[in-house]
Parts: structure tokens; C-alpha cells; sequence
């Protein structure tokens, strides 16, 4: 009896301890998931910070905007993959749609190389799978300045191929590969139709004219207003061709 009555107590403890042992690890679980829940909701304060890159993402992963200096600047994001650049050399804004694609951006540079300085800033936006369609664009090339609104004609095909060849462009190893990879990459563009990119308006400066330019969809323009350096205002319509039809005054 006194056996049964030891081996009873020591299956009690060990069933108490076990009930424990749950008790303990549910109220560690549910401390760890209202702190997580606490710390979703926090709000932080700074007076000041440094970073070179934040990104903002959605629930899924997926970026919204891009921050970052020029060292860590981004690749090209599609269905929020990131893929390699092959030319992206600046730093500023990136900006993402829900799909997890590049829809834009905001960027500044200036280069300067012995005598010769260039500069450029820009706010741009995407078609939907495509490449820009509106920009708010200003480049200088040693003094040479233009600047203003532009509007673009895209074609309705994905840009999926190109981000692709992109990539694959960014990693090539030699020249012959490089110029293999850009002959692909100009056969998806020209497979777009023969205006892939064409350039519909303009409005700003050039050099020393305020101009406004409409152009046709296949990029010609056809309409011209300018007011040159001199102050003299001119209006002019022009053919297919790029010639002069109508001069006023």
C-alpha cells in the first residue's frame, strides 16, 4: 500500500508539473504576442536619423517606396521581385504598385569630370507595366539646360521581357556577351511596334526658348509654339515630313 501510495504521488507531480510546464508556455506565448501586437501599433519619435536606404513595405512583402543614397539604390522591382540594373547609378525615390512593380521615381545627380559638368533631377511616372509615361524632367550638359513637362506614348505590352534582358545585361561578363544581350533587348522594344517611346508633349525650355511641342503618335511634332531668346513669339505647323506648313507671324 505504501508503494501504491508513492507511485501515486509521483504521478500526481508529474502531472501537476506538466500542467505547469503549459501554463507557464501559454502565458510566455501570449506575453510575446501582445508585446508583438504592442509593437505593431508603436510609435516612435525622432528628432534626427541617419540611413543610407529605407524601405516601406506592404503586409506581403512587397515594396511601396524606396529611399535610398546612391551605394544602395535598388535594381528594377517586378511582381516584387528585384532584378539587376545595368545602368542605375543615383540615389532618391523609388515608387511601387500593389503588383510589387516600379511605378516611378525621384532622383537627383551631377557629375563633374575635369571641365565638363552634367546635371539632372526628374519626377517620373509609369504606364501600368511599362516604362514612363509623364515626367517632370531637367538636364544640363555644361551649361546647356532643358526643362519641363513631357508626355510619352507606351506601348500596351508588359515590360516583363525587357526587366529580364536587363538582368541578364547587368551580369554579363564580356563585350560580345553585353552586345548579344542589348541586340535581344532591341528586338523585344522594336517588337512593340515601331514607336515604342514616342515623345507627344512637351512644355519648358530649351536653351533659350520657352517652347511647347505636340507631336503625332508617331513622335513628329506637329505643332510648335515658341517665344526664343530674342523675345520673338512664332506658332508653326508642320507635315509628316518635319517641314513647315503654317508660320505665324
Amino acid at each position: 500500500m505504501a508503494l501504491l501510495k508513492r507511485q501515486a504521488l509521483g504521478q500526481f507531480a508529474r502531472t501537476s508539473g506538466v500542467f505547469v510546464w503549459l501554463a507557464v508556455l501559454s502565458g510566455a506565448i501570449g506575453y510575446v504576442a501582445l508585446g508583438q501586437a504592442a509593437a505593431e501599433h508603436k510609435v516612435t519619435d525622432f528628432d534626427e536619423i541617419n540611413v543610407h536606404r529605407i524601405n516601406i513595405i506592404e503586409p506581403d512583402g512587397k515594396p511601396r517606396v524606396i529611399i535610398s543614397d546612391r551605394a544602395r539604390m535598388a535594381g528594377l522591382y517586378w511582381g516584387g521581385k528585384e532584378y539587376r540594373h545595368p545602368s542605375r547609378d543615383t540615389g532618391g525615390f523609388l515608387f511601387f504598385n500593389d503588383d510589387g512593380d516600379e511605378v516611378g521615381g525621384m532622383t537627383f545627380e551631377n557629375r563633374r569630370k575635369g571641365e565638363h559638368s552634367s546635371a539632372s533631377s526628374g519626377l517620373l511616372f509609369d504606364q501600368y507595366k511599362q516604362d514612363q509615361t509623364l515626367g517632370l524632367l531637367y538636364n544640363e550638359e555644361d551649361g546647356k539646360r532643358q526643362v519641363g513637362l513631357t508626355v510619352w506614348d507606351r506601348a500596351n505590352q508588359s515590360m516583363q521581357p525587357v526587366v529580364e534582358l536587363s538582368d541578364a545585361l547587368a551580369g554579363a561578363r564580356t563585350e560580345e556577351e553585353r552586345a548579344a544581350i542589348r541586340a535581344r533587348l532591341d528586338a523585344a522594344v522594336k517588337s512593340w511596334g515601331p514607336h515604342p517611346a514616342a515623345l507627344r508633349f512637351f512644355a519648358g525650355k530649351t536653351l533659350d526658348d520657352a517652347v511647347v511641342q505636340l507631336a503625332d503618335k508617331e513622335g513628329r511634332p506637329r505643332l510648335l509654339l515658341k517665344v526664343d531668346g530674342s523675345g520673338n513669339p512664332t506658332i508653326e505647323t508642320l507635315d509628316e515630313s518635319g517641314k513647315v506648313t503654317h508660320h505665324l507671324p
